[in-house]
């Protein structure tokens, strides 16, 4: 089975965005857009267990998915690509980057981090995940989590729908990994252009989260959005894009 994916046409270079936990491609869907607009051809897999993708076989791990995504660009001959990872999206890039630095041309990490700042809190989260019922009250904390500001409820209503397309395995297996995945001592590695996006009231991935990794990136660049929460690129999307167009398209 393949990896679902929304896709919009243009010219190279292709741009890929990958959604974070108990989300999918639709959290990038409005960004697709607006990079068309601009010419660009754009790329956004719902990631293996998750989305339109729930059926596809485990591992459920940041390193599994992030290979997942280097087999997708492969069956669309996708040599090189500028990539974008929102979340656990972000935890997902770092990987891709550092297991398959030659496909990357520039990196954006949206709400994301190297490391956890409680790891085995992340790990209780997890546990907490597999031992409820997949349902609606058990999402719903989840999707909250993602805003500075609530969307309109019929969003919110949305939001859950696309959290429990989610396969509970594939969910509670990769909660466990972003808990434990830590990329810090390996940024170094990275070597192609950097922008670092964090919302001000972001209360998982915090500006600082941001800071640690620009420091430990040549050349990275850090934009921190105000006014918003873990989804920038939803919550300000014009500020979002003010940062991120010229980044992504400049040639």
């Amino acid at each position: 089975m393949a990896l679902f994916a929304l896709e919009r046409d243009g010219a190279a270079p292709v741009l890929v965005c990958l959604h974070g936990f108990c989300q999918s491609s639709e959290y990038w869907a409005p960004t697709l857009e607006r990079l068309a607009a601009k010419g660009l051809r754009g790329l956004a897999p719902d990631l293996p267990g998750f989305g339109r993708s729930s059926g596809e076989p485990g591992p459920y791990t940041m390193i599994a998915m992030a290979d997942a995504v280097a087999r997708l660009l492969d069956a669309r001959y996708i040599a090189r690509v500028r990539l974008i990872g929102g979340s656990m999206g972000g935890v997902v890039a770092q990987q891709l980057v550092l297991r398959h630095p030659e496909r990357i041309e520039k990196l954006m990490l949206v709400a994301t981090g190297a490391v956890m700042n409680d790891p085995a809190a992340g790990r209780a989260k997890a546990d907490e995940i597999a031992a409820a019922p997949w349902n609606e009250a058990t999402v719903a904390p989840i999707v909250t989590g993602f805003f500075h500001r609530a969307p309109a409820e019929a969003e919110v209503a949305r939001l859950r729908r696309i959290a429990l397309d989610a396969a509970h395995a594939a969910a509670v297996e990769a909660a466990r990994s972003n808990a434990e995945n830590n990329t810090l001592d390996r940024l170094a590695e990275i070597r192609v252009p950097t922008l670092i996006v964090q919302g001000r009231h972001d209360r998982a991935r915090t500006p600082e989260h941001g800071a640690l990794m620009r420091d430990r990136i040549a050349g990275a660049a850090l934009a921190v959005i105000e006014d918003a929460g873990h989804t920038p690129q939803l919550e300000q999307p014009e500020a979002f894009y003010e940062v991120a167009v010229p980044f992504l398209s400049a040639r």
